[in-house]
């Protein structure tokens, strides 16, 4: 799978209330405007439930609400792709945004991920780590790891496809589902022992390890523990929002939100933040407002 380069004027990460919002006010004033949408879950609205305090609505389906803000969007020219989100440079001029499968140039950013999680489900070590043996893509990373010892962590059929692969690459791969055989399915199995590549079932990351960079995986394993020596330890789950944004420079309050001000404006120039990312209201309606809020202050940005 090759890395496409895209270019946009105005990128939004996030496709629930304050993303899609946010795109229609900026594709209606004729600017390039390109929304990531997660493969992990595009809002909270998605997981179905009666809405009853969304005005004009007196009682909605949170999908069907959703389903009418994406139409909105697209009606005046947002285009929608699916991506997970897994580096940011946003203190520079143009921002660059990576994905799994894209490397997006935008001259400014909104982001609208949603609420982040107090506490996000990392192994000890892992934060610390990102970018220097840690890493969440396969495609981007996985030729920097040709010829070198390194783990793949994850059940999924993505996390599959990617541990084949960097053994296409040429990684010495070892795969870690982080599950019983049982919970895999066999398709899956079979491809991968096909692929010569060796399985560690029922082992746990127990912490990644490294000075300055990766150097050791401890992994629990059939009642004692045991040290992986490997250059690379690819995860392939939801990245954490937390570091992400502290890497690319973004400036948090004390729950691990995006810090703005009144205009929805963030410490970095061009990048502005909207929604349950805010950790504002938490509301359907306000995260719609606060979407409104940053496209005009995108617009007034790109403007000068």
């Amino acid at each position: 799978m090759s890395i496409k380069t895209m270019t946009t004027d105005i990128l939004i990460i996030g496709a629930g209330a304050a993303g899609l919002t946010a795109g229609l006010y900026t594709a209606r004033a004729g600017k390039r405007t390109l929304i990531i949408e997660g493969r992990t879950g595009s809002s909270r609205l998605e997981i179905g439930y009666e809405l009853e305090n969304y005005p004009g609505f007196p009682s909605i389906d949170s999908r069907e609400l959703r389903a009418k803000f994406l139409d909105h969007a697209r009606r005046f020219g947002a285009e929608v792709m699916a991506g997970d989100v897994i580096a940011m440079s946003l203190d520079s001029n143009p921002k660059y945004v990576t994905t799994k499968d894209s490397f997006i140039e935008a001259k400014a950013v909104i982001i609208a991920m949603g609420k982040p999680f107090a506490k996000e489900r990392t192994f000890p070590g892992e934060e610390a780590l990102i970018g220097l043996g840690v890493s969440y893509c396969a495609t981007c990373d996985g030729p920097l790891y040709r010829g070198s010892d390194v783990l793949a962590y994850g059940h999924s059929e993505e996390a599959v496809e990617d541990v084949l692969a960097l053994a296409q690459m040429g990684c010495r791969v070892r795969w870690l589902p982080g599950t019983k055989q049982d919970k895999v399915p066999a398709g899956l199995v079979q491809r991968v022992t096909k692929a010569g590549v060796p399985v560690l079932w029922e082992a746990k990351i127990k912490s990644i390890e490294g000075e300055g960079r990766l150097q050791k995986v401890v992994l629990e394993r059939g009642g004692g523990v045991e040290d992986a020596a490997v250059a690379g330890l690819f995860i392939f789950r939801e990245v954490p929002t937390g570091p992400l944004f502290s890497k690319a420079g973004l400036k948090l309050d004390h729950k691990g939100c995006i810090a703005v001000d009144r205009r929805q404006r963030t410490n970095l120039a061009g990048v502005f933040a909207a929604g349950d990312v805010t950790c504002g209201a938490l509301q359907v309606v306000a995260a719609a407002g606060e979407g409104c809020a940053a496209a005009l202050q995108a617009l007034a940005y790109l403007r000068g």
